[in-house]
C-alpha cells in the first residue's frame, strides 16, 4: 500500500497524472472516426505535455508526400519532431532530431513538404486545445474530402450531372463552390446550364443567389487585394473579377495586376491539364517554350503507348 502511494506521488512530482496512465491508446494516437469510399475522417489527441510551436504560431504542421496522396502532421516535442501519416493510422509516427533550419531538408528526404492551402486539396480542419479526460490535449480533426472534390470537379468541368449519381457523402460549399461558378459563367449552352443547374442543386447552391466573397482574413492589414494577389485559387480570383465587388475595392492598377495573374493561373492549368490539341492550338499563339516542351512531353508519351 505504501509503494502504491509513493508510486502515484511520483507521478505527480514529475507533472504526469494519473489517469494519464490509462489513455495510452487514446492520446498521441490517430483514430479513424468515418471512413466511407469518398470521405475519410481521422481525429487525435495530442497531450499538450513539452508541446512547442512552429513559426505559424501552431503546435503542428500540415505537410503532403510529393509522390502519394498522404497528408502529414508534425509535432515538435523538445529536441524531437514526430511526423504522423494522419490517415494511415496503423503506422507509428517517424521520429527524428533535427535543428530548425534543416527541418524542411530533413522532411524533403521522407517525401514531404509544406501543405500551404490544405482546403485546395479538399481537407477540412478542426483543431485547438481540449481537456480529455482530464488530460490537457490538443485537438487535431481532418476530414479528407479531396476524392469527393476531384469526383465533383469532374462532373462540373464536363457538365455531367450523371458522374454524381449514386455519391450520398456531403461536401462542404466551401470547397466546391467558387469552382462550380467559375463554370457556371463559361456554360454556353442550355444543356451545359442545365447540367450546372442539377450538380449546383444536388449540392444545395442557389447559382441565382449573389456568391459571397466575404473573405476572413488572418492578419488585421491583409486587404482583399492582398488575398487574391497572393492565396485566392484560379477559381475564386476569377469570379472576383467578375464581380461587382472587386471594381469598388481595387484601383485600376490593382485590378490590371489581378488579371495578369489570373491568366498566368490559367495557363499553367493548360499547361497540366490541356489536352495535345489545345496545346498545340494555344502555342500557335503564343510561342511560349513551357507549352513546347508540354507538347513533345506529350507526344513522346503518346508514342510510348503505341
Amino acid at each position: 500500500m505504501k509503494k502504491a502511494l509513493l508510486f502515484a506521488l511520483l507521478l505527480l512530482f514529475h507533472g504526469c497524472s494519473i489517469n494519464r496512465l490509462f489513455l495510452t491508446d487514446e492520446i498521441d494516437k490517430v483514430t479513424t472516426v468515418e471512413q466511407s469510399r469518398f470521405v475519410k475522417h481521422n481525429r487525435a489527441y495530442f497531450s499538450r505535455e513539452h508541446l512547442l510551436l512552429f513559426a505559424n504560431k501552431k503546435p503542428y504542421l500540415l505537410l503532403t508526400h510529393k509522390k502519394r496522396h498522404n497528408l502529414g502532421v508534425l509535432l515538435h516535442r523538445g529536441e524531437t519532431y514526430e511526423l504522423y501519416r494522419f490517415f494511415s493510422p496503423s503506422k507509428a509516427p517517424i521520429r527524428f532530431k533535427t535543428s530548425r533550419h534543416r527541418l524542411f531538408k530533413k522532411l524533403a528526404q521522407y517525401g514531404y513538404v509544406p501543405l500551404k492551402d490544405p482546403q485546395a486539396k479538399g481537407y477540412v480542419i478542426h483543431s485547438g486545445p481540449r481537456r480529455y479526460k482530464g488530460v490537457k490535449t490538443y485537438l487535431i480533426d481532418i476530414t479528407d474530402y479531396s476524392k469527393l472534390k476531384t469526383r465533383y470537379e469532374d462532373a462540373i468541368r464536363n457538365y455531367r450531372s450523371d458522374m454524381l449519381s449514386g455519391i450520398r457523402d456531403n461536401l462542404p460549399k466551401q470547397l466546391i463552390e467558387p469552382y462550380l461558378r467559375y463554370y457556371s459563367q463559361r456554360a454556353d449552352s442550355e444543356t451545359k446550364q442545365k447540367e450546372i443547374g442539377r450538380i449546383a442543386k444536388k449540392l444545395h447552391i442557389s447559382l441565382d443567389e449573389a456568391p459571397s466573397l466575404q473573405v476572413e482574413y488572418p492578419d488585421a492589414d491583409q486587404t482583399p487585394y492582398h488575398y487574391y494577389r497572393y492565396r485566392a485559387s484560379m477559381y475564386e480570383l476569377g469570379n472576383y473579377l467578375n464581380s461587382p465587388q472587386s471594381r469598388a475595392e481595387l484601383t485600376p492598377a490593382q485590378y490590371t495586376i489581378l488579371q495578369h495573374r489570373l491568366g498566368t493561373l490559367q495557363q499553367e492549368k493548360l499547361l497540366q491539364e490541356g489536352s495535345l490539341e489545345t496545346l498545340i492550338a494555344a502555342y500557335e499563339e503564343n510561342h511560349d517554350p513551357r507549352f513546347k516542351r508540354r507538347i513533345m512531353e506529350l507526344l513522346k508519351a503518346q508514342n510510348a503507348t503505341q
